[in-house]
């Protein structure tokens, strides 16, 4: 209950009103009026009745509680049309900050440590309300790239769920405010200023017809209100860089993701939508539109997204850090921000919602972790693969005898593949932070977000200046305390 109170009384205005005060009119007032309507005068409302006289007072206290609740459900119902009606039809205003695309200018610089490399990628978990951390994080990277003259080298975001919320104001160029970077950007300003009402609303429910609570009718608005601006708009439709986002296929369980990438690519379980900018810039930006929200959609809180005929919810139910899309395309340096690849949390026994949320949170974080572990294996084989090739080379040359091993399809396919390392900077908050500032479904704690923002963005540009190494081959992940201190986690 603690849990979900914070909730109920976050959501519209509209709708918790009509909701009190209609349900305390039929507590107060109308269940009172029907109980005398049907002369109860005991434990037994149906006395008068005789066909149902014999009936157990259990059982007739169930059609009680059954009849009020069946009462409470209409008053919802209607409560949600209420502010349904409001949002549809313009009564309840939407704001539309006016934001422009700022691309920091080239530098000189005397740093040459992305000389040599010549893609970089960014990947994008999901978590949230922690994309707080992830927004801060970002652009710590953001800047640094940019004060390296690497920005231009970014050439893929693969992103899920709140990752693919983010990576829109990345495409977009709006991480870094016009008037410099210790002002408030459009990305950080919309974290500071998060309200529950403004991102989701009530959506009816009927037992066995509905398995959702929520609708994100007010945060698509808010997509058309800032990226629907002409400039934006066109930043992202005419972006060199490729973008994934990410979804699970309900009925079939695969992966599949949005894309404005025409190149094909055969990977097993995984399906593209591919965009097409020469359609038009408003065809392509509702495409776009529709792919964030199939990758946001959490169950069970919010309803499938249809796209034609099929059904589709949260790209992190599959795989909540599509590291992937950027190895597929061969970037070398990839910065990866997950948001529980740290999930050590206290033991509690006394409480099921904990319980399956402390699931939830390890099964998140497992997920993560294998995605890194993935990469880490991807790695020594390329690597292996390299060292094969240099020693069979040298020993033709030799004219030694090649030892011999017996030939199998998994070795020529081994032997066949032509991926190469891929670095990793990964930086994440360690579980203790986000529970003590801002978690999973904290889409309401606006000043938290602002901690939890500044505190990643100060940490992972301290340890971007001090530690950072584009050639390190070994993958560990930074992880942040509260008090912005850093531990490495390296056990992959």
């Amino acid at each position: 209950m603690r849990r979900i109170l914070p909730i109920l009384i976050r959501l519209p205005l509209a709708f918790l009103v009509t909701f009190i005060v209609l349900a305390g009119g039929w507590t107060l007032y109308l269940f009172k009026e029907l109980n005398r309507l049907l002369h109860l005068k005991s434990l037994n409302p149906f006395e008068a009745i005789p066909v149902l006289s014999g009936l157990d007072d259990i059982l007739i206290s169930a059609a009680i509680v059954a009849l009020y609740v069946a009462g409470l459900l209409v008053i919802y119902n209607f409560s949600v049309f209420i502010n349904w009606a409001l949002v549809r039809y313009g009564l309840k205003p939407t704001p539309h900050p006016v934001v422009h695309p700022h691309r920091p200018p080239a530098v000189e610089v005397k740093d040459d440590r992305f000389s040599n490399i010549k893609k970089i990628g960014i990947v994008l978990a999901g978590g949230g309300a922690k994309g707080a951390f992830q927004a801060g994080a970002m652009k710590a990277i953001y800047q640094f790239l940019a004060e390296h003259n690497a920005l231009d080298k970014v050439s893929v975001v693969s992103c899920t769920s709140i990752g693919s919320w983010n990576a829109l104001f990345w495409l977009a160029d709006l991480i870094k405010s016009e008037k410099g970077w210790e002002d408030r950007s459009a990305h950080e300003s919309w974290w500071r200023s998060i309200k529950l009402k403004s991102l989701v609303a009530p959506s009816w429910y009927v037992p066995c017809f509905r398995n959702a609570f929520f609708v994100t009718t007010p945060w698509q608005r808010a997509f058309d209100s800032i990226f629907g601006q002409p400039d934006v708009k066109k930043r992202i439709v005419e972006s060199k860089i490729h973008f994934y986002l990410t979804r699970s296929h309900v009925i079939s369980g695969k992966l599949q993701c949005t894309t404005n990438n025409q190149q094909r690519h055969d990977i097993p379980k995984v399906s593209f939508n591919r965009l097409d900018p020469s359609k038009g810039h408003d065809e392509f930006l509702e495409n776009v539109k529709t792919g964030v929200f199939a990758s946001m959609d959490l169950p069970p809180l919010f309803p499938y997204m249809k796209m034609g005929d099929e059904f589709f919810e949260d790209g992190g139910v599959i795989d909540n850090l599509p590291v992937l899309f950027a190895a597929m395309e061969q970037c070398d340096l990839i910065f990866v921000l997950p948001l529980n690849s740290d999930f050590t949390a206290a033991l509690n026994r006394t409480s099921v919602l904990k319980r399956f949320l402390r699931v939830m949170d390890v099964r998140q974080g497992a997920l993560e972790r294998s995605s890194l572990k993935n990469v880490y294996l991807y790695n020594e084989l390329a690597v292996l693969r390299e060292y094969a090739r240099a020693l069979e080379a040298k020993l033709t040359a030799a004219k030694a005898e090649l030892p011999a091993i017996e030939k199998s399809s998994t070795l020529d396919r081994a032997l066949n593949r032509t991926h190469q390392q891929s670095k990793i900077f990964a930086v994440c908050p360690l579980r203790t932070f986000a529970e003590s500032t801002i978690d999973t479904q904290d889409l309401w704690k606006s000043s938290k977000a602002g901690d939890a923002f500044s505190v990643m963005r100060k940490s992972t540009k301290n340890v971007l200046v001090s530690s950072f190494n584009p050639r390190q081959e070994q993958i560990k992940v930074a992880l942040v305390d509260p008090a912005g201190n850093i531990f490495w986690d390296e056990n992959f």
